[in-house]
């Protein structure tokens, strides 16, 4: 992608669409660069912003960085932004640290849901793409 990554590492994961896209791994890197192909994979192009991660990245930080980004810049209007994302970060947190590690996962899961189908602004609602992602595609970065 571009020639690679800046460290001559392997790129490992790919983020389109700005702070808040999905993480895709290299497995989806054959994705069509349109809106539909990207929606078909639980994607966004956003803003159009790409950033490469090479593979010493590790995604559930790079998850908890997408929910706490929320949390500092949500304006504060709508509940599922306001408390879901300070919410998010502290599941992350609890998943991170390998409390009740299955059912922090499903309340997450649950979190970004109401999230995406409850904030009023694409904040908050886009908010559980990079998470989401994350879990899906790298989960053994959640079990430290």
């Amino acid at each position: 992608i571009g020639g690679g990554t800046a460290s001559g590492r392997p790129v490992r994961a790919v983020q389109c669409g700005g702070p808040l896209g999905a993480y895709f791994p290299r497995a989806l890197f054959d994705t069509p660069y349109d809106y539909e192909a990207f929606t078909a994979r639980d994607g966004l192009i956003g803003h159009g912003g790409i950033v490469v991660f090479d593979d010493t990245v590790d995604m559930a930080a790079q998850a908890r960085f997408a929910m706490e980004f929320c949390a500092i810049e949500s304006c504060g209007k709508c509940t599922p932004c306001r408390i879901g994302s300070t919410r998010g970060v502290e599941v992350i947190d609890r998943i991170l640290a390998g409390e009740k590690r299955d059912m922090n996962v499903a309340l997450l899961e649950d979190l970004c849901r109401t999230l995406k189908l409850g904030s009023l602004c694409a904040l908050g609602g886009f908010t559980p793409y990079p998470v989401m992602s994350a879990l899906k595609h790298f989960p053994e970065d959640f079990r430290r």
